[in-house]
């Protein structure tokens, strides 16, 4: 029997979804290991940078298509999560970025992570000073809450809550004006181009389900 060639094999597998998340961010990891599920259309990577600098950590994650031989065409994709935390240097380092790193998509949170974890617990996530700020905020929706705690799993939350979340993120995305850049929009999770905000995509697909040979657009609806 021959051997399958490499694009053969590349046509066969699942796509590669690759999550780079800042440093070793406990928060992100633990929360997309859920969406880490054997069944699902692509095979699910959560990425520690090493670092929290955006340009080294959009430089790294643009570095995985060489690295694992990755192809957009069959529906290989890799995310970088940045937290711009309220401050201007990094806005500026997200948009440089976005114009540096074109293989790659970058998911800004203001400030932070934290602040689309909210949208579980509610619709209006308060305006905060700082990342420090919407963290303590959680503790009001979670007695105890730690950057190392499994929210989904100590609150249980399923598919139903997820789809909320993103709908809850979607209005109030949806209510700034056109002409506020993402520093000054506070809370803000990313949205998706081109239609009404969509926060954190990698949920905003759950809506859809694939039940046929995984197609790249396919994939961005199941993923992101």
């Amino acid at each position: 029997m021959a051997r399958k060639t490499k694009e053969e094999f590349k046509r066969q597998r699942k796509p590669s979804i690759f999550i780079v998340c800042e440093g070793r961010n406990k928060t992100e990891r633990t929360y997309f290991n859920h969406f880490n599920q054997r069944n699902a259309p692509y095979n699910l990577r959560i990425w520690d940078s090493e670092s929290t600098d955006i340009m080294s950590m959009t430089k790294r994650a643009d570095s995985l298509y060489t690295e694992y031989d990755l192809d957009a065409k069959i529906g290989d994709k890799v995310y970088c999560m940045v937290d711009l935390d309220l401050e201007q240097n990094k806005y500026e380092k997200y948009l440089k970025a976005k114009k540096l790193y074109k293989n790659i998509e970058i998911i800004p949170s203001n400030p932070c992570f934290e602040t689309w974890l909210q949208y579980y617990f509610t619709a209006h996530p308060k305006a905060v000073s700082s990342s420090q700020k919407a963290k303590e905020e959680m503790q009001g929706f979670v007695a105890g809450y730690t950057e190392s705690m499994d929210i989904i799993a100590v609150k249980g939350f399923g598919e139903n809550n997820h789809v909320m979340a993103i709908d809850r993120a979607e209005k109030k995305n949806y209510s700034y004006s056109e002409g506020q850049t993402i520093i000054e929009k506070n809370p803000y999770t990313r949205k998706r181009p081109n239609r009404p905000p969509i926060p954190n995509q990698i949920h905003s697909r759950l809506r859809k389900r694939v039940t046929s040979r995984p197609t790249p657009t396919k994939i961005s609806q199941s993923i992101w």
